[in-house]
């Protein structure tokens, strides 16, 4: 994994990075690099990076501690993290949350994973 990300993600994206839009608190501009053997701005194309992410939620995720008179009782709390719920998504600095022009339709994927569920999330489900 290491020997990949050296010699080949980060070279990709050191590539890539001189396409993308740089986002400051004042402006969104091109960044432009001399190493890019370009002349007229015209001939770069913006590269738009969309990254993927996702959030499991388990039904007995809570915090456990409380504080409790002293004449109460423990109540049996339920073992294991519960039946889960992922939310899956792509998002762009660019563009936000990737979804139709007319906002009707959306990436947005919520899976419930596990045997007795939707199964395994894999990349079949991303693509």
């Amino acid at each position: 994994m290491v020997e990949y990300q050296q010699e080949v993600f980060l070279p990709a994206w050191d590539k890539f990075e001189k396409c993308m839009h740089v986002w400051t608190n004042n402006d969104i501009h091109l960044k432009l690099d001399k190493d890019l053997n370009v002349t007229p701005v015209a001939d770069i194309r913006n590269t738009i990076v969309w990254f993927y992410d996702e959030l499991t939620f388990y039904a007995h995720d809570h915090c456990a501690i409380c504080w409790v008179h002293e004449n109460e009782t423990a109540k049996p709390q339920p073992k294991g993290e519960g039946a889960s719920l992922m939310v899956a998504h792509f998002v762009s600095v660019d563009y936000g949350y990737l979804q139709s022009p007319n906002g009707t339709e959306t990436a947005c994927v919520l899976f419930k994973a596990g045997k007795g569920w939707d199964g395994y999330y894999t990349n079949e489900h991303i693509i």
